[in-house]
């Protein structure tokens, strides 16, 4: 018997010195799930089967729960079992703070934000990036969070975290907190006051609550209708494909998008072209016409 070419290889169906000896080899998995409670013999014999690419192994109860998230997901209380409990992340994952009687083992390929104060939380494999995270007294917000000057004012740490993006409108030289998300857009003033931004990427804008996010789409058009529809800015993300249309003024397009993020491909007109290059990041092609 063969097991090769799997995210899962579970083999906690085998736990008998019989079964295990019937496996000859396992190739190009990420996890092989071993069973926790077998005996010596069954040990030696599992220790016996040739491996070949394989990122990793565990031991696991029997009872223990395995799933695979392909994309984007947060794990926490609400959705983690009690018990042990085994993900497999194809994308990025933000663990929040769980309960003691739960217990998290992950694999993730691309991107781990953890909760550092979580003992429960273990992780097994990382390709990509693993980064722990104090939530400690940390408002957890929804994932499109608009903050505004009230929220860095008065007592108490003013700590904000949302996973996806955040905004920071017009606040005062005297607030004081600190933001943290994947994108954060930020009014200018924020630069002169004590508010802390962390973030993969940081954009500064004289903006209000008018920031609109079109996400997770295969194909958007950029009109010149729409633009001039729009009452704030507009920002693009995890997009197949952008296409501009050739009424768009350069002018027009630096005043209503504020940025690109994750496209695979934008269809730029030959007069947008160069302000494209700048609105973009982590775009796989930016073509003219």
């Amino acid at each position: 018997m063969k097991f090769k070419n799997m995210t899962f290889c579970d083999l906690r169906g085998y736990n008998s010195v019989e079964a295990a000896s019937e496996i000859e080899s396992i190739q190009n998995v990420v996890l092989v799930v071993f069973p926790k409670d077998s005996d010596a013999q069954t040990r030696a014999a599992f220790a016996k089967i040739e491996m070949h690419n394989v990122a990793s192994t565990i031991y696991c109860d029997a009872d223990a729960k395995l799933n695979i998230y392909n994309g984007d997901v947060t794990l926490s209380n609400a959705n983690v079992s009690d018990g042990e409990n085994v993900y497999v992340v194809n994308g990025k994952a933000r663990i929040l703070p769980i309960s003691p009687q739960k217990h998290l083992s992950l694999v993730v390929n691309g991107k781990a934000l953890y909760d550092r104060n979580s003992e429960n939380i273990e992780l097994l494999v990382v390709n990509g990036k693993a980064m722990p995270f104090d939530f400690q007294g940390t408002e957890i917000l929804e994932n499109n969070a608009f903050l505004s000057a009230e929220k860095f004012t008065g007592d108490g740490e003013h700590k904000y975290y949302a996973a996806d993006f955040a905004a920071v409108t017009a606040v005062p030289a005297t607030a004081r907190g600190k933001v943290q998300s994947h994108l954060i857009v930020a009014h200018p003033s924020v630069r002169e006051s004590g508010i802390q931004l962390e973030a993969e990427t940081v954009l500064y804008a004289p903006i209000n609550e008018d920031v609109l996010i079109k996400a997770d789409l295969s194909d958007f058009y950029l009109t010149e209708s729409l633009l001039e529809s729009l009452p704030g800015r507009l920002i693009l993300k995890d997009i197949g494909t952008v296409r501009i249309h050739k009424k768009v003024s350069p002018a027009l397009l630096r005043e209503k998008v504020l940025w690109m993020c994750d496209i695979g491909t934008v269809r730029a007109t030959k007069a947008t072209f160069d302000t494209v290059q700048l609105l973009c990041q982590d775009v796989g092609t930016i073509t003219r016409k």
